[in-house]
């Protein structure tokens, strides 16, 4: 059972589906166990993009036009804070010069001397000063809230503040929020419309501000939820003004920083209270009132800049809502991100699939390919119809499962190359299996000479025996023979290169050296014959001559190597020891003995006992050799008839 379960795991649809599985999981554990840190680093990819649509040749942004209290206002007009009367001398000159509405990014907290007088520049003027929320429950309360709208009921996924930063009660009146939402990285990029606090609904300052061009003294907002697949959580409808705010699933928006900071027109705060305004540029627009000067104003990293004014983020959110372009993320963005992995699971499937690929470049290089691809996508929707389709998570999916079956790939490769190398070593040599293995094949001659001991060994009779007995019976007898022939062998250190017919061809020192290799031929060969002697039958079916084993032994010089096309190619030993061993092995027969020595392995093998026999001419060899038997032994062998017999 517990096989049965390896081999099902071991298959390669298995170990893919496993990689890709793996991948979803991980990427499913980011997006909910480490929602920031996606989110995060999904953000922040977002920021080259926003700097490329900033280099784009814009128009000058006139309806919104920034007043600055910069330094050259408070070389001018003073130190800051200023009194509250030149606070409201600025909001007169504002409204002399036709600004519609005007929005002050500054909180006043504290009660001071010109609190009426700024009061009464609020009445007059349709001015919207900023207050500060904070989203921790047990945070404190300053100054008094103001500019909750009237009728609306807060929805659950808007934010909920605990504490604020509120005006003096004598300038509370029509406040909005200016509570920034900062990344992991601390970047603003978002900003929350509306914040709830004690069930009353507060809006940003910016959508105060636009409220006015509208119905002035009033904003009237209604919160629908999106329908659509392709529209946002959320929609936030600014009344007669038709301009509709899309809200994420968190509440917030999202602001298009596709405006660089030279398409904004802004005007020093110093020139406007000493009238040198161009003419008509305040006529109609809504004067946003920020600082810049270094010391008092609020400065915040931006996709564009790592250090932007805070009124920045306003103008830039005020100019998105008025073009209808501020982007969101749509309802089905989780089901197109699900798809985009289903579709790159099966492309990278496809590949791993494909025989004949460099999966450990292929796969890859695809998942970086399907991981741009699914940024490149996000870039185009993102810039051309403000749709924020997320594509970390299919990147990082894209990435992982291509690794995943990279991996997988490779330990098939590896489990393949081992089942082919298992299977070469049984029709080669153990280490030229190896070799074979490793390597291109060539059509070359690859083989060197060295000193090697040869064993020849051969069934006597087997030929007539086959005619006589049934297919089967031989090739059992034959396949005994070799099994025993390549153990006796590998046990002594030799090894077993070749079966040839009924026959098999035994080398000792090469391809690795062996010291000894003489004297352990000769004991594999007692060996064999021994082993032998008892699975051989011990009578013949009639008429036949009964098997036996023949043995030729010779050392000598030979070209061990491989020969052949490329195509085809056979590793053998090649030269006259060879062949001495193949014929001393014929002589068994006219010796009467199972193993023939030649003189090469006898002068070798001086204390073996070895018994000359004499010089003979073996066949198709032009010098006789002489020839020598190992030296006749009794061993006491119990046979079926209770007598003794002598081997050699």
């Amino acid at each position: 059972m517990i096989r049965q379960f390896s081999l099902f795991l071991l298959r390669p649809s298995v170990l893919r589906s496993v990689a890709l599985a793996a991948a979803a999981v991980i990427i499913l554990g980011l997006c909910v166990g480490l929602p920031g840190l996606r989110s995060g680093l999904e953000e922040s990819s977002a920021d080259p993009l926003w700097q490329l649509a900033a280099n784009r040749p814009h128009e000058e942004e006139r309806r919104v036009v920034l007043v600055d209290i910069d330094e050259n206002s408070l070389a001018r007009v003073g130190a800051w804070p200023w009194p509250r009367e030149r606070v409201a001398a600025l909001a007169d000159a504002l409204g002399r010069h036709g600004a519609r509405a005007q929005i002050f990014d500054i909180a006043f907290p504290d009660s001071r001397p010109g609190d009426a007088a700024l009061a009464a520049a609020q009445a007059r003027h349709s001015l919207h000063v900023g207050q500060l929320f904070a989203l921790e429950p047990d945070a404190g309360r300053v100054g008094a809230l103001s500019g909750a709208l009237d009728g609306f009921a807060c929805p659950p996924s808007l934010p909920v503040a605990g504490g604020y930063v509120a005006n003096t009660p004598l300038l509370a009146h029509g406040a909005g929020h200016i509570t920034a939402t900062h990344d992991t990285d601390g970047a603003v990029r978002r900003i929350a419309p509306i914040l709830c606090h004690q069930k009353h609904a507060y809006p940003a300052l910016a959508l105060q501000g636009l409220g006015e061009l509208a119905v002035p003294g009033g904003l009237q907002l209604e919160y629908r939820p999106g329908s659509g697949p392709f529209d946002p959580h959320g929609w936030l409808q600014l009344g007669k003004l038709g301009l509709n705010v899309p809200v994420d699933a968190d509440g917030t928006t999202r602001i298009g920083y596709e405006l660089p900071r030279s398409a904004f027109t802004a005007i020093s705060a110093a020139d406007v209270l000493d009238g040198r305004v161009p003419a008509g540029l305040l006529d109609g627009a809504v004067a946003l009132v920020g600082a810049t000067a270094f010391g008092i104003g609020d400065t915040v990293p931006t996709p564009l800049f790592s250090n932007a004014p805070g009124v920045e983020v306003h103008a830039q959110f005020m100019a998105g809502l008025l073009d209808g372009r501020l982007p969101y993320a749509p309802r089905a963005a989780p089901l197109l991100q699900a798809g985009f992995c289903v579709l790159t699971a099966g492309v990278l499937m496809l590949l791993a699939t494909q025989r004949r690929k460099r999966h450990a470049v292929v796969l890859p290089l695809a998942g970086v390919v399907l991981a741009l691809v699914a940024y490149v996508t996000h870039a185009v929707f993102l810039l051309q119809g403000g749709v924020w389709l997320g594509w970390l998570a299919p990147g990082l999916f894209a990435l992982l499962a291509a690794l995943g079956l990279a991996s997988v790939e490779f330990t098939l490769t590896r489990i393949e190359r081992q089942r082919l190398y298992h299977n070469l070593s049984s029709y080669l040599p153990e280490q030229v299996a190896a070799q074979v293995a490793l390597r291109e094949p060539v059509g070359s001659i690859e083989a060197e000479r060295r000193e090697i001991s040869v064993l020849f060994a051969d069934l006597r009779n087997f030929s007539a025996y086959c005619e006589a007995r049934p297919p089967e019976e031989a090739a059992a007898l034959l396949h005994t023979f070799f099994s025993t022939a390549y153990r006796v062998v590998r046990a002594h250190g030799g090894v077993l290169e070749e079966f040839v017919g009924d026959a098999v061809m035994a080398i000792w020192n090469a391809p690795e050296a062996c010291p000894r290799h003489p004297e352990l031929a000769l004991q594999a060969a007692e060996a064999l014959v021994r082993e032998m002697s008892g699975i051989l039958p011990e009578h013949a079916p009639p008429g036949l001559e009964p098997l036996a084993i023949g043995i030729g032994l010779e050392t000598g010089n030979a070209l061990v190597g491989s020969f052949g096309a490329a195509e085809r190619r056979t590793h053998t030993a090649l030269g006259e020891t060879v062949t001495v061993a193949v014929r001393l092995q014929a002589m068994t027969v006219d010796l009467a003995s199972a193993i023939v020595v030649g003189p090469g392995a006898a002068a070798q093998l001086p204390d073996a006992g070895l018994v000359s026999v004499g010089s003979f001419l073996l066949e198709g060899l032009q010098r006789p050799r002489t020839l020598y038997l190992p030296a006749p032994r009794a061993e006491a062998e119990e046979s079926g008839h209770g007598h003794i017999r002598l081997v050699a």
